[in-house]
């Protein structure tokens, strides 16, 4: 090293350092996929959580009770999500559409569409 300096020197060129590799910096990572407002456990009232609790996935759902959807896609809109879903209900399954809009703080969620007639809105659960 001393002698690649002395000629370096007598050149008149300047040794420069390679930069310094910091070994706690870790590699850049991908962005994080944000987790769809809907993925959780809802229920019509804080005391279903327990046990009367709907469970809503990235991709389906299933009620307490017989209801279990598969989503096909989902498209986040301003006010929530539009959902292509393939859901059975006591019934061979069966193509449907559901529209959940989330409150601005949410914490409370309503269901419209797929084999619900009358869904409660649905508030998070703990």
């Amino acid at each position: 090293m001393f002698a690649l300096s002395a000629v370096l020197a007598a050149c008149g060129a300047e040794e420069t350092a390679a930069p310094a590799i910091d070994p706690a910096a870790s590699p850049q990572s991908p962005p994080a996929v944000a987790r769809p407002g809907y993925v959780g456990r809802w229920a019509a009232n804080p005391g279903l959580c327990a046990d009367g609790a709907w469970t809503f996935r990235h991709d389906g759902l299933s009620t307490a009770g017989e209801v279990s959807c598969r989503f096909d896609g989902v498209a986040a809109l301003d006010e929530g999500y539009e959902i292509a879903a393939t859901c059975t209900a006591e019934a061979p399954p069966q193509a449907h559409r559901l529209n959940l809009s989330l409150s601005p703080d949410g914490r409370t969620m309503s269901v419209r569409g797929g084999p619900f007639d009358d869904p409660p809105l649905l508030t998070r659960c703990p």
